[in-house]
């Protein structure tokens, strides 16, 4: 303990205060060393030694002014991150309706690039703000979950009140006590802790917080760290397994146009265009999950801009859990994957930009379904609103046009098939359509082309036996669907 007292500069500075008075106090009170000795310089320094008392005041006024600056500095790197999130968020809306915007194919392939390079060099400083301040990010990203729920009751109030359902002072007072939590939002400033690599596997979607799952995966898991500059996995290698992202930011590269190109270029004749697209995902983010699940090669190339931390979860144990644990996670993560493609395509219906709510109740009921290969499948009906294709290519039987993922089908194609081993589809059904559904539940076969290796083929029969197929309504919504919807 006595040593670490003198590791302290404040304590340091204390003692020699201390020890200088005493002298101070002896020279002034020791009256015959005045005799023998002239101490009128001493004494004038003794006196400037006196002044530097006032800075022991610092030692209480510092932490205050720290807390102060600190605080300071907060609200401006919120506002910077907000102001960031907020152009992104607005370059991606720019995406979703480049087709009313411009025409003409020139036109649109050089808003595309202006747009393209705005959005990654913004992603980028995103991304470096919030490895350098993960706590103000996580409190940003806090604050932004709440007030898009607390928009989201406004317009449930809003809707009920319209319908007759709640009274009109029954929904005012509801409103101001709506209000009073998003003034109490303005003033939220606690930072809120980054989470661990264990806390992490309970915040992915198809996992469900279900603690013997996660167990599950979390016996073969992998913690693993990468430097600044390494590769994690080229384009055109083979699937290893599903990243999750802990902390840092990681850049994504591709050659060919993916899925935000496509889901631009929606036009067959127009996909020609080829780009280099980049993308930076930080921390929070899943990669590597639609390449295990067709066990296809990697479209793009991973490389970390920073320190990166990651939970890294083997194929071959993902095709386990599959098959011994929870079948029911192979869907859920194709309905991941659907749910943020689906409520990107429903987006570019500019009579929803302004109704989460209608957007939500959209998005509850919808399932995803397997579209074989040379077989004729049905999809639109009178409890069908809208069917995307999220994988793969079909063919309209009729018109006999080609639709690449991803894709709105429109409401005149009634029968397609499959041009692809391996199609998904998502169905956006009515409610009156979906009470039907629930009531006609069968059991989930997969598609009989799947693209798997062969040590998972003896076991289909155990994931067949297990799975059940379409109950998307009992799977709630995963939070990066709630970052693609507008507030």
């Amino acid at each position: 303990m006595g040593k670490e007292y003198f590791l302290h500069t404040w304590n340091i500075f204390e003692l020699v205060i201390t020890l200088v008075g005493i002298i101070d106090i002896i020279l002034m009170e020791a009256h015959f060393i005045n005799n023998v000795y002239d101490l009128a310089q001493t004494e004038v320094f003794l006196k400037t030694i006196r002044v530097l008392r006032l800075l022991r005041i610092l030692k209480l006024i510092t932490p205050k002014l720290l807390q102060l600056i600190d605080k300071r500095m907060s609200h401006q790197l919120s506002y910077r991150y907000a102001i960031l999130k907020g152009y992104v968020q607005g370059e991606a809306d720019v995406m979703t309706i480049m087709d009313q915007i411009a025409s003409s194919k020139q036109v649109k392939q050089m808003l595309l690039k202006r747009v393209t390079k705005n959005t990654v060099h913004a992603l980028k400083d995103l991304g470096y703000l919030e490895y350098d301040h993960p706590d103000i990010a996580i409190t940003m990203k806090t604050k932004e979950q709440i007030n898009v729920m607390l928009n989201l009751a406004r317009e449930i109030i809003k809707a009920f009140r319209l319908k007759g359902i709640l009274h009109k002072i029954e929904a005012f007072e509801i409103n101001k006590l709506i209000m009073e939590k998003k003034r109490e939002l303005f003033d939220f400033q606690p930072i809120v802790k980054s989470l661990t690599p264990v806390e992490a596997l309970y915040h992915i979607p198809w996992l469900d917080k279900d603690r013997y799952q996660i167990n599950f995966i979390q016996e073969q898991a992998k913690f693993i760290t990468f430097d600044c500059g390494n590769d994690i996995f080229e384009e055109g290698d083979d699937p290893k397994g599903i990243y999750i992202i802990i902390s840092g930011m990681i850049k994504l590269q591709r050659s060919k146009p993916g899925l935000i190109i496509d889901h631009i270029l929606s036009d067959p004749e127009e996909t020609d265009l080829q780009i280099t697209y980049t993308d930076y995902v930080i921390s929070g983010e899943i990669i590597g999950e639609l390449n295990c699940l067709t066990n296809e090669p990697m479209k793009y190339s991973a490389t970390c801009k920073t320190v990166v931390e990651t939970c890294f979860i083997p194929i071959s144990h993902l095709y386990k859990t599959f098959d011994q644990c929870c079948p029911h996670i192979e869907y859920k993560m194709w309905l991941k994957l659907g749910l943020s493609i689906t409520a990107k395509k429903i987006r570019e219906h500019l009579s929803y930009e302004e109704w989460t709510y209608k957007m939500q109740l959209k998005l509850c009921n919808i399932f995803v379904k397997d579209i074989p290969k040379n077989t004729k499948s049905d999809i639109y009906d009178e409890t069908v609103i809208y069917v995307i294709l999220i994988h793969g290519a079909v063919e309209d039987c009729q018109l006999r046009k080609m639709y690449k993922a991803p894709f709105l089908i429109p409401l005149t194609c009634h029968q397609i098939q499959g041009t692809e081993d391996f199609t998904k589809v998502m169905i956006v059904q009515t409610s009156i359509g979906m009470k039907k559904f629930r009531w006609n539940t069968t059991k989930y076969i997969p598609s009989p082309k799947r693209s798997i290796p062969p040590a998972r083929t003896n076991s289909n029969a155990k994931y067949e036996e297990g799975a059940q197929c379409q109950v998307p309504t009992e799977i709630p919504l995963p939070t990066k669907v709630l970052d693609t919807i507008k507030e």
